[in-house]
């Protein structure tokens, strides 16, 4: 038993330490350079920052309202988006692979008595498309840059990995989730998935029900989806919103430092960032973005101390902030639970 409570504790720190560690190695040589660069920065234009990354977690509560709208699951949008909010912070803290966010919301949802299935469909509808939008850009990284820099160096093979790592993510899950055969094959295991990681946060949530309901509700809600597809248009709409939003808070936090980007470095600097987000092991791609930011705008004339300060708002107000605002969410949630006996589903709590 201590064996394996050590192999946890090590699974859960050890991808922290690392990230620190990367963190460290960027910031000790460029410490004083920084100091001097956030005294001169200015306030206004880190006020649009945080701006920009409230909108962007209210483009995240959108897009969940809206697919588990179209699921036929209604619900205050305000508890909603207080879900995708905590399910999405999660994975700041846990490096999972993103079933941390998965189970999370799973969690919290089941709470107001929305079946694991119908959380699972919404999860994947909502991953598929945020991959998709981020392949986009990705691309449009890529292409920007090769335009500006025509040349085929180490960076630009950097760029058509992380597309391909991105697009196969993203293909992977629109195969599980249109292929019956291969959903039905890989059910179970995305049952167990989150089990483990809602067990890990509460011993006593793991849920009652059983596979097979588990697997009739996520068959139903893909259906629905399938269905109703000509409504997905509008939850696209709130993804790439999102992703809008992303990218101001970045452009903001280099005004704020005293850098003005242009649309072609800003988008291409921001994809770099974007592909290490997605390593599994480094909780939110900790040390890795900001390492991969850097040397990006670096490389595009930013100086070193201003590339890295701005990567640092950026996580500071799109990760930090955020992660230590959900514990009080979380909270919030909690408190306003609903009785055992209410659910919410076609639009009013029945009892």
């Amino acid at each position: 038993m201590k064996q394996v409570s050590a192999r946890k504790k090590l699974a859960l720190y050890a991808p922290v330490g690392l990230s620190l560690a990367i963190l460290l190695w960027l910031i000790y040589p460029n410490l004083g350079a920084m100091a001097d660069t956030l005294r001169n920065s200015n306030p206004r234009w880190l006020l649009l920052s945080v701006g920009f990354a409230v909108s962007s977690y209210t483009f995240m509560g959108l897009t969940l309202w809206e697919v588990l709208r179209i699921l036929g699951i209604r619900m205050p949008f305000l508890e909603t988006a207080g879900i995708a909010f905590v399910s999405t912070t999660v994975n700041y803290f846990v490096s999972s692979g993103g079933i941390s966010g998965f189970a999370t919301r799973a969690h919290l949802l089941g709470k107001r008595k929305v079946p694991y299935g119908a959380s699972v469909t919404s999860s994947v509808v909502i991953t598929v498309l945020i991959y998709l939008a981020l392949a986009l850009i990705v691309v449009e990284g890529a292409v920007l840059q090769f335009l500006q820099t025509p040349e085929f160096n180490k960076s630009m093979i950097e760029a058509l990995i992380g597309v391909a790592a991105v697009l196969g993510f993203a293909f992977g899950l629109t195969l599980l989730f249109f292929h019956h055969e291969l959903r039905e094959a890989w059910a179970r295991r995305m049952f167990v998935a989150v089990n483990h990681v809602i067990y890990f946060f509460s011993k006593k949530e793991i849920p009652h029900e059983n596979f097979q309901k588990f697997e009739r509700q996520l068959d139903e809600g893909i259906r629905t989806i399938h269905g109703r597809k000509f409504e997905l248009p509008k939850v696209i709409g709130y993804v790439f919103c999102d992703w809008v939003s992303n990218i101001l808070i970045l452009y903001f936090a280099f005004k704020a430092v005293g850098v003005s980007l242009g649309a072609t470095t800003l988008i291409a600097g921001f994809a770099f960032g974007m592909l290490m987000t997605i390593i599994p092991i480094l909780p939110g791609g900790l040390g890795a973005m900001e390492a991969a930011m850097t040397a990006a705008f670096s490389g595009m004339g930013v100086p070193v101390a201003q590339a890295l300060t701005a990567s640092l708002l950026f996580r500071l107000f799109y990760y930090l902030l955020p992660a230590f605002a959900s514990v009080f969410i979380y909270w919030g949630l909690h408190a306003t639970e609903p009785k055992a006996t209410e659910h919410y589903r076609h639009g009013r709590g029945v009892k």
